[in-house]
């Protein structure tokens, strides 16, 4: 089988490709990793992105949301 069938998407659509894609044990390999400037540069933006998301206030229908399902889960745990 070819090496080039993960290139081209048809990995998945052929027979036996998928064992191609495998090393001998079965395993995938080890997972790929990023450079860290590339990891602590995405751990940054990400905190960033966060902190903002936190500090915006809850949507009133989740709100409601919310306060129907604490109403309902106190009248199962009544009965």
């Amino acid at each position: 089988m070819s090496n080039d069938n993960h290139k081209d998407g048809n990995a998945l659509k052929e027979p036996g490709a998928l064992e191609d894609l495998l090393n001998v044990t079965g395993d995938p390999g080890p997972e790929p990793t990023l450079p860290p400037h590339v990891a602590s540069f995405l751990g940054e933006q990400l905190q960033t992105y966060y902190a903002q998301l936190m500090s915006e206030p809850v949507p009133d229908r989740f709100v409601q949301l919310l306060k129907q399902m604490d109403g309902k889960e106190r009248d199962r745990d009544g009965e």
